[in-house]
């Protein structure tokens, strides 16, 4: 796909809006126009403030409590399907989520590096992707922002960010309770109440539990069914307003997740009853017994808004996690013990972010300070026992300290009523120490048959530092009536790590450097057909240079392919987005998103990595679409049916040398949900079909000593859920 096919199409498209209906609901807020069937005004805070969608020069998407419920979005995964450009999947079986936008991600299982996309739950930055593995529950809304947004959040990513907001106290008593029931005997109960609690204060308790009885693998070695659920999220809030100009609200949130560890469906080389023999099941597998899951979270959040004047209010986020996670996986698809693993995995962050936004009529001036040290302990190993290895078990230890401080302004200028020129700067200083670095074998045994532990290499330890300015220009002109055009230059900056795999070179442990990207964007959003209809479009062109990427780099002899991360070179990439929310008439709703995207390696620093490749998780075509007519019956009653639909392109799952193995088609996926609520009471009744073709599709692919391991998104399911509200 050349770029001018990219640039021509954007044109096209944006002069034949009428014909194109956006990507899911944003979510809808106080200020909405009162008229029936008329676009709504959508309130964001992707720039630190309440503001509408259509006066931000950046490509948005966003969803609110009721869009997350109606396309049925239960974990952070499930909003790639409903969002241009963003693709989320599981780096192996059901833990570890890499987000890509744009083409940009981190494909890596190791807990120590940071994500390429910002993910920020309540204003507070998750330093590792394992932390996005938690369950969707008493949300209000969620934020997808495309492209760099360091001059405004406290940490600098490349790829974006998503922010998830959660609702807060209220001072009227509230509440409501949500019981879903579906294929697998998976049962979710949800439930939340708020209210006040005293003269100027108000709480809220959340909670939500994921029980599901039944999986949907079968084990062909142990004959039992694997995929069974269990987890359980809750968060408590309290929100004072001592005077009228101080508002501090406490966050205190956990959560637990012991749910089995999924199969991995593998053509294992090493034997000849692995996967490669039921082509037809892609849900049937093999592996040994002694898989689990057991992760723990618990964390707080003190926010406090202080208007220190009409015009100036000072913000202040101090937030806490902390990240357990003890995992066993079979990853070989076969009774055998060749790659059985276990990750022992903690993390822990403390943060600080400061804030002083400045607004009026003609400029908004916001200056910030952010503080965050990350600390994590890891033990990964890999048993071997039936491989022809000189070793029974093989693995690695590592600690990590990682301190991160940002400075950064940004600044909107009216300068006069059609344009508005937006300017912001970004200082970024890291330091990361990577101390008692190690790999071990157990030559006599494995650990839990009494095998001893050999350390193959003294303990490494390195450390990295890198400071940074980093920044944006950007000019919004809104001349024609109801339409943003907007266009900027910005660049995004990724600091470097070290790898937290195995490896039998100490050498493999020296740090890998930064990655940078200079990101030129143009876009518009544009009301249409009398405010029923809202459409909204980016083109960008990104300079990518000394990326980051994971993926079988290294290689050992006698024991093949060994998954690193490192440097691997520059790329260029490209594409657009158009997302249409249409009003066709009352009780008809039309959203459609389209995505374009065209990566391409440009200059290799790696072997196996080859120029003129595209870059992994990075599908040419996307598109998603959701559809909803309502209508009232008798006199107190409202049905309703959604009708959702989804396409990714081919895509590529591994960069290095891009085998056809890991090359996935595209495919469809399409949902249906239908209910009926009660207009002048508080309860809902929702039947739903996910996949409803039953489309088998894989969502990873990753090659190992063994083979390529493939993981499978779920079959077809149905269920129905039972809402009630005060």
């Amino acid at each position: 796909m050349k770029y001018v096919n990219l640039t021509k199409t954007f044109l096209a498209c944006s002069i034949l809006s009428a014909f194109l209906p956006q990507t899911s609901h944003a979510f809808e807020e106080a200020e909405a126009e009162a008229e029936d069937n008329k676009i709504e005004v959508i309130i964001v805070t992707a720039q630190k403030r309440g503001q509408s969608i259509n006066e931000i020069g950046v490509a948005i998407t966003a969803f609110n409590d009721d869009d997350i419920k109606n396309l049925g979005i239960t974990q952070p995964l499930d909003l790639a399907a409903q969002t241009s450009n963003l693709n989320i999947n599981n780096t192996f079986q059901n833990s570890i989520p890499n987000v890509s936008i744009r083409g940009l991600g981190l494909n890596d299982y190791a807990v120590n590096n940071n994500p390429a996309t910002g993910l920020y739950v309540d204003e507070v930055y998750l330093s590792s992707p394992a932390m996005l593995s938690f369950q969707l529950f008493d949300v209000e809304r969620v934020e997808v922002l495309k492209g760099p947004q360091g001059t405004l959040y406290g940490r600098n990513t490349t790829a974006g960010t998503v922010t998830f907001v959660s609702k807060k106290p209220t001072e009227d008593a509230e509440g409501h309770i949500s019981l879903d029931y579906g294929t697998f005997g998976r049962t979710t109960l949800e439930a939340a109440v708020s209210g006040s609690l005293a003269e100027g204060l108000t709480g809220r308790i959340a909670g939500k539990t994921v029980q599901q009885s039944e999986g949907h693998q079968y084990n062909r070695f142990t004959q039992d069914n694997v995929g069974e659920v269990d987890t359980t999220s809750w968060r408590a809030m309290l929100n004072w307003k001592p005077t009228e100009a101080l508002n501090i609200l406490l966050n205190v949130h956990g959560g637990t997740d012991k749910s089995d560890a999924w199969l991995v469906k593998v053509d294992n080389s090493f034997t000849d009853t692995d996967d490669s023999d039921f082509p037809g099941d892609p849900f049937s597998s093999a592996g040994n017994d002694n898989t689990f899951m057991d992760v723990k979270s618990e964390g707080a959040a003190l926010t406090a808004n202080w208007n220190l004047s009409d015009t100036l209010m000072l913000t202040s986020v101090t937030g806490y996690e902390k990240y357990e996670r003890h995992v066993m996986e079979d990853r070989d698809g076969s009774e055998l013990v060749h790659l059985d693993a276990e990750y022992i995995n903690e993390i822990e962050q403390n943060s600080q972010e400061f804030r002083l936004t400045y607004i009026s009529d003609e400029w908004v001036l916001i200056s910030g300070a952010f503080y965050g040290v990350d600390q994590i302990e890891t033990r990964d190993r890999f048993d071997t026992t039936d491989l022809p290895f000189p070793f029974q078990s093989v693995g690695n230890e590592y600690k990590q300290e990682a301190k991160a401080t940002g400075l950064y302004v940004h600044s909107e200028y009216q300068v006069n009523d059609d344009y508005k020129l937006t300017t912001g700067i970004r200082y970024t200083d890291e330091t990361k120490d990577f101390t008692d670095a190690f790999t071990f074998i157990y030559v006599d045994n494995v650990p839990s048959n009494g095998g001893t532990q050999i350390d193959i290499f003294p303990k490494v330890s390195n450390d990295y530092d890198v400071t940074d300015f980093s920044g944006k220009l950007g000019l919004d002109y809104s001349g024609i009536e109801d339409t943003l055009i907007y266009g900027s230059i910005s660049k995004g900056f990724k600091s470097g790590n070290f790898q937290g795999q195995l490896t039998f070179t100490p050498s493999d442990l020296e740090s890998f450097k930064e990655e940078e990207l200079i990101a030129y964007e143009v876009g518009f959003k544009s009301t249409l057909l009398e405010n029923t209809m809202q459409l909204n479009g980016a083109a960008f062109f990104y300079d990518y240079t000394d990326m980051q990427m994971y993926g079988p780099l290294f290689f050992l002899e006698g024991v093949g392919p060994l998954f690193g991360i490192d440097n691997v070179g520059d790329a260029e990439l490209k594409g657009m987005e158009l997302d249409l929310t249409w009003y066709a008439f009352d009780g008809l709703d039309i959203n459609i998103g389209l995505g374009l995207l065209d990566t391409e390696v440009t200059k290799s620093v790696v072997v196996g990595v080859q120029e003129g490749s595209e870059l992994p998780n990075s599908p040419k075509v996307n598109f998603n679409s959701n559809i909803r007519y309502s209508w009232e019956f008798g006199d107190n009653f409202e049905a309703s049916i959604i009708f959702n639909s989804s396409y990714k392109g081919e895509v590529t799952y591994d960069i290095v040398n891009q085998p056809i193995e890991a090359v996935e088609d595209g495919y469809w996926l399409h949902n249906i949900r239908v209910g009926f609520i009660s207009l002048d009471s508080y309860w809902g009744v929702h039947l739903y079909a996910n996949n409803i073709a039953d489309e088998k599709y894989r969502t990873q692919v990753l090659t190992s000593t063994v083979g390529f391991g493939q993981t499978y998104g779920m079959p077809r399911t149905v269920g129905i859920s039972v809402d009630y509200s005060w």
